[in-house]
């Protein structure tokens, strides 16, 4: 007998399965009919100078660009246009041929077209489908089913082999799946059974390709719960079983009565082959929510390749468990919450090497007075990876990255103005405690700036002041910069016209030593013509000055652009 390895721990998962995001829809009764069809949206006009000397154009010296959103909306239903044409890229989107309609009356809600629908997060999990549906949510029912193409055939032409400059695609099949789901309950407490099946429509590539190409098949089962208990306590559950076939014509696996039941009985409904794979997918949490404390407690599971037709990706051969604490003081005005956990691979230990991470954040928001206010924030993570058949002790790589940022403020408002300021102090390190040849070299970022902003309502007049601090400690030496800023906001001409500049200095260092200066500097005009017509004007000047040119060249670089939108 033949089976995946992975079917020892499939009874136990069964076991738990037996025990144990929503598309967008058009609602009918708000269309208005009085206006069955309007046409709007945005087109734009730019042109742009560029110069630079001292290092190479990073952009074309003279370019220009035509660019538009424009939307169709007919019976409330929007059909999108974009485009964009210009000297140096031309591109037009027609949306519409990608283009899905769910109208929703009382609990029908009923797919057409390129739709994203999700049953469960193991099953059919928001993958684009071109096909029909229906979803019904009566009272206490959930009930839904799907069928369509997951994705189009894709084949190589003689000429595409013959160009080596040629765009190549990837040949794969049509691939068609259906999927249902079962339920009862509402979105705070429901228990829901889900069903995907996939496969791949075998004359729908050449048959030179069939041989190194096999067909596919995908049977998932899915159950997924939520429920709330004692009015405080959640427990949510997603699970997931995906027999996936990746040869069709490969041989049938033979079972006898030594076999366990379970096996037989799945063998017999999902006809499997020699290329099949049974694997499992699981994520369960169970949280605690008082006025004062919380606690979650979550464990995740995905067993190595476990894939779903009805799914992009997942990040497979991963088991974690993680702790989520909280505490909410002084009538919510100081909240503290945090997450600890601990993470690894090579579940079946088929890998050479095993990494266990630590994963640990946590989070402090005070806010005493309407006026003032403080967020504090620590993470660590840490990763180990040791390599099999050895002692736990020798330890082939380790890191461990850390991260604190502090941001106190002020916010004073009246009915006049608006004052803020903010400072911002963050510090990260990266560190390798065993020194290997896979270790990064260690390094450490210190930033901080002090930002102060005040705005006058009525006139709409803003201004705002900065400081920055910023040092890299690398092995080859420190890297850092401190400066300054300003920048306003003057409307004029009752906000016909709004006059915008900003501009930066930051004296560098390299190793401890002055290493010149960079300046950025911008001034901005956008004048309002007549009624959703704009013209803007922009020119914006950098200058890098470097006394140890190994480190950065010296540079300046100047741009003028003119531009010209209308909204309608």
């Amino acid at each position: 007998m033949h089976y995946h390895p992975y079917t020892n721990k499939l009874p136990i998962l069964l076991l738990l399965v037996f025990l144990a995001r929503p598309a967008i829809a058009q609602d009918i009764e708000s269309i208005n009919f009085k206006k069955p069809v309007k046409f709007s949206g945005t087109l734009n006009f730019q042109f742009e100078q560029y110069g630079a000397s001292g290092i190479e154009n990073r952009k074309q010296a003279s370019s220009w660009m035509i660019s538009g959103t424009p939307t169709l909306t007919v019976l409330g239903i929007q059909i999108p246009f974009s485009f964009l044409l210009s000297n140096f890229e031309n591109r037009y989107y027609q949306p519409f041929n990608q283009y899905g309609i769910s109208p929703r009356y009382k609990w029908v809600t009923v797919h057409a077209g390129y739709r994203n629908v999700q049953f469960s997060p193991y099953t059919l999990a928001g993958y684009r489908m071109l096909g029909g549906g229906v979803e019904l949510n009566p009272k206490g029912l959930r009930l839904g089913f799907m069928y369509g193409r997951l994705n189009r055939s894709a084949s190589i032409d003689s000429a595409q082999m013959a160009n080596p400059l040629a765009f190549r695609p990837v040949a794969a099949y049509t691939r068609m799946a259906y999927a249902a789901k079962v339920g009862v309950g509402t979105e705070k407490n429901y228990l829901d059974f889900s069903y995907l099946k996939g496969w791949d429509k075998e004359g729908s590539v050449d048959s030179k390709f069939r041989d190194s190409l096999p067909p596919a098949e995908n049977h998932v089962l899915g159950v997924s719960w939520r429920l709330t208990f004692f009015k405080h306590f959640t427990w949510q559950t997603d699970i997931g079983l995906s027999h996936y076939t990746n040869d069709i014509h490969s041989d049938k696996i033979e079972l006898d009565s030594s076999d366990p039941k379970i096996l037989r009985q799945l063998t017999k409904f999902f006809g499997s082959r020699i290329s099949s794979q049974v694997l499992t997918a699981g994520e369960t949490k169970l949280s605690y929510a008082g006025k004062i404390f919380g606690l979650g407690v979550s464990y995740k599971r995905i067993d190595p390749d476990y894939k779903s037709m009805g799914a992009y990706f997942f990040q497979s051969d991963i088991q974690q468990f993680a702790v989520l604490p909280s505490l909410r003081l002084n009538k919510g005005k100081l909240l503290i919450n945090g997450n600890l956990g601990w993470q690894e691979d090579n579940i079946y230990q088929q890998k050479l090497a095993t990494s266990k991470r630590f994963t640990g954040n946590g989070n402090i928001s005070y806010m005493p007075v309407q006026w003032f206010g403080l967020n504090l924030s620590y993470s660590n993570f840490g990763i180990t990876q040791n390599p099999l058949r050895t002692s736990p002790t020798d330890e082939l790589f380790k890191q461990v990255s850390q991260s604190v940022v502090l941001m106190p403020y002020l916010n004073f408002v009246n009915e006049s103005t608006v004052k803020n300021v903010q400072f911002v102090a963050s510090y990260q390190s990266l560190n390798s405690p065993v020194q290997s040849i896979n270790a990064m070299a260690d390094q450490h970022t210190l930033f901080s700036t002090l930002v102060y902003s005040h705005s006058f309502l009525k006139t709409g007049l803003t201004f705002n002041a900065s400081a920055n601090y910023n040092n890299t400690s690398l092995p080859g030496g420190d890297i850092g910069s401190i400066g300054a800023g300003a920048g306003s906001t003057l409307p004029v001409f009752k906000q016909k016209l709004t006059v915008t500049t900003n501009a930066t200095y930051n004296s560098n260092k390299f190793d401890g030593t002055s290493n010149g200066y960079t300046l950025n500097a911008d001034v901005g005009l956008s004048f309002r013509l007549i009624k959703r017509n704009t013209v803007q004007l922009l020119f914006n000047y950098l200058k890098n000055e470097a006394k140890d040119q190994t480190v950065v060249q010296s540079f300046d670089e100047k741009t003028f652009r003119i531009g010209y939108g209308i909204t309608f």
